[in-house]
């Protein structure tokens, strides 16, 4: 670049230009502070507002995309919502936020609202919101138009929509096949089996689903075997189409009466349905058709109700038909069988026993009040096919706690997926959220059912939904929670967010993630902050170990503070530990990581330990003979020992050195050791 090319405002122009109260200038200072690497969010953050109140569009999405990426969706929607009416980045945003919220009407409106103001990105998702609900020629004629716009992502969608029709059509060409050549049957079946895992994609293109149940019915005309059915029952399911999955099995069975597959796998899914009887004569139909794995899930079954003769004769009989030979789980089985007998879990007291009656004819004239209360005494008791019917019902009314606890039987004893019980816990989570907002100290329990929500949406594969509940969980100091919702910041750039969300993980529990803050403390210098949470991480927590690596950035974080002494404790003991560290790198990473004989070299030489500080430089110059900082020491220790000549000699490799190496060696210390070696 030319010396005479213009340069641009510094930032104490450009803030001083912002404290002027213009919006516009506020905006550039934000630029300023949002470039580069260290991407100052906090700060950009308040010069952004007034420009987006006025209805500034970057301004309004910038400060929304913040908000979105730090989980809180409320603040983000309002941002979004500044500029929307006018702005079809905002619009697009906004109709986003909503899609992914479940607000499918708000979404539709602001795409199209989006898509009138010029957005490509509005008019293909509102396009593909269409084609869900089953608006094919609509869909299809708006995603056309988009892709002549040139709009890439609608001629993906166009293109994902024929290949699904297109691998319905070869599975059904393979099968035509397979008819002619058997041979070609385990290549058709591979075909078909992997249209379960396109459910996604049937829910964004729903008219292609009654052909690849077809596809599934002929396959298991073709292959004679009822899997291809179960594949269709696994497929629907996906699609929260349950009668129709049970009626896929039924089918099966009746289909084809001497396999036992089809029984085994619905008396999974009524397992985790929740319909513990349904459940118990599909898996026993399946044990008489030759399926072992059945008895396991009898077993478990049984010794969940405490049903415990039951349990033992069918963990025994699993035991006995076991391939494995290594295949020793029944035991343990067994072993819980011989607990609960010696000690009972499930016993109530005479008073409640005789309550039971008097509640179930509550229950059964529709106090609801009195189901719940039945279906609490039954789960204790463990007879849990009645406590999940009485708690379904008590579930009709919008108590939160009866819902959780309904969900919290399917999910912990029925074996439900995650998926299907997050409805249940919702209301529940969400009075928790509130009441924890509202604490002094949150409750431990709201904040890990809090977290648990987060958790359930990450095993649905829901990372939009579970960003909202693990961040809420980790400002609450759910110290897993944080651990994730820092890494997700330090994703998107956002360390100051990963910062915070790390301090709170190591706070919480999670030792380690004291390192991962204190690091990036040190590196900004904010060494009283660090030195807690660098203190964490070494002393570890419970049956964490020590994080060793925290010993150098401890040893940085009290230099910074000037505490010398203890500084070069913990230098020495970081070079102690350092081969540990090593170990844990490699490649690239182990030949750049930092060498804590370096920093300590340094701080002994402050500290006028010479000869320490001169076993530590030889050592590494005898390593890397062009190492900078081991010259400097050096020199300086050279020059203190009036050794002019010597000092002169290390100086020289620290000024000829390559730019790069020399990088962090100020103008002031080289002219201060120019001096020493050039007595004037």
């Amino acid at each position: 670049m030319s010396a005479n090319a213009p340069q641009g405002p510094t930032e104490s122009e450009l803030r001083a230009a912002a404290e002027t109260g213009d919006p516009q200038a506020g905006v550039e200072y934000a630029r300023f502070l949002m470039a580069g690497p260290a991407k100052d969010v906090d700060g950009a953050m308040p010069w952004l507002e007034p420009a987006a109140l006025a209805g500034d569009a970057f301004a309004a999405r910038t400060l929304a995309i913040m908000m979105r990426d730090r989980g809180e969706y409320e603040r983000a929607e309002r941002w979004y919502r500044a500029a929307a009416d006018h702005d079809g980045g905002c619009a697009f945003g906004l109709a986003t936020l909503l899609e992914k919220s479940g607000d499918l009407a708000g979404a539709a409106e602001w795409y199209d609202r989006g898509a009138a103001l010029g957005s490509l990105e509005c008019e293909t998702n509102g396009a593909v919101l269409l084609a869900g609900q089953h608006r094919k020629d609509e869909a299809v004629a708006r995603l056309e138009e988009a892709e002549r716009k040139g709009d890439h992502v609608a001629g993906d969608a166009l293109s994902q929509m024929h290949g699904l029709f297109a691998d319905i059509q070869e599975c059904d060409d393979l099968l035509d096949q397979a008819e002619q050549d058997e041979d070609d049957l385990d290549w058709a079946l591979d075909s078909v089996r992997d249209l379960r895992d396109r459910a996604k994609d049937f829910r964004r293109y729903p008219w292609y689903l009654d052909d690849a149940l077809s596809v599934y019915d002929k396959a298991a005309e073709v292959a004679q075997d009822d899997a291809p059915l179960v594949w269709k029952a696994l497929l629907l399911v996906k699609l929260d189409r349950w009668n129709d999955a049970q009626s896929a099995l039924e089918k099966a069975a009746e289909r084809f009466p001497e396999s036992g597959f089809a029984p085994y796998v619905h008396g999974l899914m009524q397992r985790e349905h929740g319909d513990l009887d349904k459940a118990e004569n599909w898996l026993r139909r399946a044990v008489d058709l030759g399926q072992p794995e059945a008895m396991w899930n009898l077993a478990v079954l049984c010794l969940n109700q405490r049903r415990l003769d039951e349990a033992e004769r069918w963990y025994t009989a699993y035991g006995e038909r076991a391939d494995d030979e290594n295949d020793k789980d029944y035991e343990a089985g067994l072993e819980r069988v011989e607990e609960y007998r010696r000690q009972p879990d499930n016993l109530l007291d005479e008073a409640d026993e005789a309550r039971l009656p008097d509640l179930r004819t509550a229950a059964e004239t529709g106090d609801l009040s009195a189901a719940a209360e039945l279906a609490r005494l039954l789960r204790h008791k463990r007879a849990l096919p009645e406590a999940v019917k009485w708690f379904r019902v008590a579930a009709e009314d919008l108590d939160p706690q009866t819902k959780l606890e309904l969900g919290e039987l399917l999910y912990d004893v029925c074996g439900a997926d995650a998926e299907q019980v997050i409805e249940w816990f919702l209301p529940a989570a969400e009075v928790a959220h509130e009441r924890a907002g509202a604490a002094p100290v949150a409750d431990p329990a709201d904040v890990d059912l809090i977290e648990q929500v987060g958790r359930f949406y990450l095993d649905a594969a829901d990372q939009f939904k579970a960003e909202k509940w693990l961040r809420r969980a980790a400002r609450l100091g759910h110290g897993k929670a944080a651990w994730w919702a820092g890494s997700r910041s330090d994703e998107y750039g956002d360390r100051q967010e990963a910062e915070r969300m790390w301090a709170l993980a190591a706070q919480g529990g999670v030792a380690w993630c004291g390192w991962l803050a204190g690091r990036s403390m040190v590196r900004r210098g904010a060494y009283a902050e660090a030195e807690p949470l660098l203190r964490i991480a070494w002393d570890g927590r419970e049956e964490q170990e020590p994080l060793h690596e925290a010993a150098y950035w401890l040893g940085l974080s009290l230099r910074g503070q000037e505490r010398l002494d203890e500084a070069s404790d913990w230098l020495r003991t970081a070079v102690e530990v350092h081969p540990s560290v090593r170990r844990g790198y490699s490649g690239f990473m182990a030949t750049s990581l930092f060498d804590p004989r370096s920093d300590l070299a340094e701080l002994l030489c402050d500290l006028e330990l010479d000869d320490e500080a001169t076993a530590l430089a030889d050592a590494l110059l005898q390593q890397h003979p062009k190492h900078r900082v081991a010259h400097r020491v050096a020199a300086r220790i050279a020059a203190r020992r009036g050794d002019p000549e010597a000092a002169r000699a290390h100086l020289e490799h620290v000024v000829d050195a390559p730019s790069e190496l020399r990088e962090g060696v100020t103008a002031e210390e080289l002219k201060r050791l120019f001096n020493a070696v050039h007595p004037r």
